[in-house]
């Protein structure tokens, strides 16, 4: 049974109920085959007030058939609040432009569509091959200076 963070009171208050109760802040549903695992709420992104969740854009996204790998983290956005920063890794062999991404994009609510696209040569994923969503936040800030200094980002 968890009884708190060693040494971190903080830390235990922010996840853990005075009745016990741990939240976990993963998220998920029930339906007639079980109970599912769709995300942690930490991940969420809140563009314009709406609540998006990584794995829809994502799933989305990975529909090309150029995407390898994407990834998608949310990050402040002077109009949006948060806007949604997409990182593709292309199947070797193949080409994808950014502008064949938002087209593709279109089909889906706008405030679900990503401010920016990012390729990558090498996708970071963790020690069970999921995308490390820590190094994509470790590397927004640079991204989006760059895309900054091209007159993106905030438009």
């Amino acid at each position: 049974m968890f009884k708190g963070y060693f040494g971190n009171e903080e830390a235990t208050k922010a996840v853990l109920s005075t009745e016990g109760i741990l939240y976990t802040g993963d998220l998920g549903y029930m339906d007639e085959k079980g109970l599912h695992l769709s995300g942690r709420s930490k991940f969420i992104i809140k563009p314009k007030g709406f609540q998006v969740f990584p794995p829809e854009v994502e799933d989305f996204i990975a529909e090309m058939p150029e995407v390898e790998f994407v990834g998608v983290i949310g990050a402040e956005h002077k109009i949006f609040a948060n806007g949604i920063v997409a990182y593709i890794k292309v199947h070797e062999g193949m080409t994808l432009m950014e502008e064949k991404v938002l087209e593709h994009c279109k089909g889906m609510a706008t405030y679900k569509r990503p401010s920016l696209v990012v390729f990558l040569e090498e996708f970071p994923l963790n020690r069970v091959a999921k995308t490390d969503y820590l190094a994509l936040k470790e590397r927004v800030d640079k991204d989006i200076e760059e895309a900054r200094a091209k007159g993106g980002w905030d438009t």
